[in-house]
């Protein structure tokens, strides 16, 4: 308590230091006895807060602070503030039982089983042995997760918007008499089964890069986090507008096609009411499914098995609804009279592969002119090559299209580095140092030549690490 941050620790919360109210506000308080009590405090406590706020602002300014000989309570406390000042997602890892209050605070929780005990590790979220597997945790689980996760959470999303807005655009065509366009019982199933398991698969076994790229790259996560590029406001309204877009191609293709009163069949029948919802339910059942398939990074056969076995259970249930006519008499033979039109097949066909291909067009024309940073690494692990230099070191090929933007700036600060380093060594006059530096910086850019954005954040770091100032140069030369 007698340190600096057990002082801090001590000062009065925001909530005391804030100004009295004034203004009608506050007299209507007073007349109805809500007049709320403010405590005095002292000149001790305004310096302890002050001091507190500087604090804080210093340290939400730099990219680590080291606290040292902290209490268990001033841990928890320092995680709490950071939480409520930034709005940041904390993360707390520790391997002992005074680590316990901070890891409990945290919105993360990771604890490591070692000499201390296990109590940190059954307070944490996340419990391991090594510190170092936290690179992993973070790294790889933490983007595999979170990818997941979005995917999951727009495609639901996106897969109920499209039969409530089927079922509201028919409404039109009822006159809003309440007559539903899909059978109850088959109905019933589609979030539950017929499009449930696809998506249970990608949000469990998904991997969108591979571990060793999301390893070596850490730009990649905090480019998927902190961009927003896989999930957000825009990205949701994104995945709403498909749905609406979706749902008006295939409903009005349908529903106009296969115009209830139109006469195709041999004995004069009509389509009538349920082989036209039975066809666009089926429409429906099919490109929802298949709309998945853009988003899965990887396909294993555990993939292949729940995709195609959720569409052999839609089309097995169909059958055995349209086989019973005491418990399901609207639906009765239904099934096999659409599968012996040409004209359902034909509307099928068309009203299915439009929304599909338009997404594919819209998916192709973003990645080949506007990549993001994942999309050029998941590129780059796809396409990559390994060949054998001279020097036994392996290297990578890549699609022109990829680095022909990136390379041509990578020369022009390549250029730039050798120009100052030269600039420097004539200043200097210190072969033998700048010499070595400048070898070390060059091959730290081009170390960083495959990684397209990467590089310029490459540039960045090894020209700060130069000093290139003479008055430095020659300070640092006088000194030795």
């Amino acid at each position: 308590e007698d340190s600096a941050l057990g002082k801090i620790s001590m000062a009065p919360s925001r909530d005391k230091i804030r100004p009295r109210e004034t203004g009608i506000y506050a007299w209507m308080k007073s007349l109805l006895g809500q007049e709320e009590e403010i405590p005095e405090l002292s000149k001790k406590d305004y310096e302890l807060f002050a001091l507190k706020e500087q604090f804080f602002e210093l340290a939400s300014k730099c990219k680590s602070v080291i606290a040292c000989r902290c209490t268990p309570s001033q841990k928890a406390w320092i995680v709490e503030e950071m939480r409520h000042r930034t709005g940041a997602v904390t993360l707390a890892i520790g391997d002992g039982g005074n680590d316990e209050p901070m890891i409990k605070k945290a919105n993360v929780g990771v604890g490591i089983f070692g000499e201390e005990g296990s109590a940190a590790a059954q307070a944490a979220d996340y419990a391991f042995g090594q510190f170092r597997y936290l690179h992993t945790l973070l790294f790889v689980h933490g983007a595999w997760s979170y990818e997941r996760i979005s995917i999951m959470v727009l495609y639901i999303f996106y897969k109920t918007a499209i039969a409530a807005t089927i079922m509201f655009f028919f409404g039109f065509f009822s006159a809003f008499s309440g007559q539903q366009l899909f059978n109850a019982w088959i109905f019933l199933f589609y979030n539950a089964v017929f499009t449930a398991l696809p998506i249970i698969v990608v949000s469990v076994l998904d991997q969108g890069l591979p571990r060793e790229e999301l390893e070596n790259t850490p730009k990649a996560y905090r480019s998927m986090i902190s961009r927003g590029q896989l999930f957000g406001t825009r990205i949701f309204f994104r995945w709403i507008m498909n749905a609406v877009v979706h749902t008006s191609i295939i409903f009005f293709t349908a529903f106009w096609a296969l115009d209830s009163n139109g006469v195709t069949f041999s004995n004069g029948q009509v389509h009538g009411l349920w082989l036209t919802s039975m066809t666009i339910y089926s429409i429906t059942v099919f490109t929802v499914s298949f709309r998945l398939t853009f988003e899965m990074r990887s396909v294993t056969w555990i993939h292949h098995f729940f995709f195609w076995g959720s569409i052999a259970v839609f089309i097995l249930f169909a059958i055995a609804l349209n086989l019973s006519p005491e418990f399901n008499p609207d639906l009765y033979y239904v099934v096999f009279a659409m599968w012996a039109n040409p004209q359902a097949w034909l509307t099928a066909i068309l009203a299915g592969s439009l929304p599909l291909l338009v997404d594919l067009a819209i998916l192709g024309v973003k990645i080949e002119f506007f990549p993001s940073y994942v999309d050029l690494l998941r590129e780059r692990a796809l396409s990559k090559k390994f060949v054998e230099e001279e020097e036994g070191k392996e290297t990578y090929r890549f699609a022109p299209r990829q680095m022909r933007k990136a390379e041509k700036q990578h020369k022009k600060q390549v250029l730039e580095i050798k120009e100052k380093l030269g600039q420097a060594k004539q200043r200097a006059q210190s072969d033998v140092n700048l010499s070595g530096q400048q070898e070390w910086i060059i091959n730290t850019l081009l170390r960083w030549h495959d990684m397209t954005g990467t590089i310029y954040d490459a540039t960045e770091e090894a020209a700060s690490v130069l000093a290139l100032d003479t008055a430095d140069v020659n300070d640092e030369k006088k000194s030795s």
